[in-house]
């Protein structure tokens, strides 16, 4: 299956910045493809990594992250159910760059498929962009 209209995503924050918070939808055609029940999401492990994609060095390595229940969805009924999401630190955005970044979902119990890598075919781009203000106060 082509997830290509899906997982290609860009992300901007600015330098210095712990906002906004990454979020990347668990779509319903990936939990389809990979049989993933809501049971089975009730025991993981998601993980966040980011690298330079001119060094490929990386500034964050499998840092955990989060998976939310969108419990909203009566007032958004388009919106995924989950969400996948990484809150930044300031030492993760103070370097200003163009970055790939890749959520990992570790299924634990005996049932799943393993771990998958998301976006499925690529990264999400995040680009950490030169602020002309400090937002932190020493």
């Amino acid at each position: 299956m082509n997830y290509s209209t899906f997982n290609i995503k860009k992300f901007f924050i600015k330098k210095d910045s712990t906002y906004p918070i990454l979020k990347y939808p668990l779509i319903q055609k990936i939990r389809e493809e990979y049989e993933i029940t809501d049971d089975m999401l009730e025991n993981v492990a998601v993980t966040f990594s980011m690298f330079d994609s001119d060094t490929g060095l990386y500034r964050i390595a499998n840092i955990p992250a989060n998976l939310v229940l969108n419990d909203d969805r009566a007032k958004f009924p388009n919106e995924e159910l989950y969400t996948l999401t990484y809150k930044f630190k300031l030492k993760d955005t103070k370097k200003s760059g163009i970055f790939n970044g890749e959520f990992v979902i570790d299924f634990l119990g005996e049932q799943g498929c393993g771990k998958i890598k998301l976006p499925i075919n690529g990264y999400v781009d995040i680009i950490i962009s030169d602020s002309i203000t400090k937002t932190t106060v020493i």
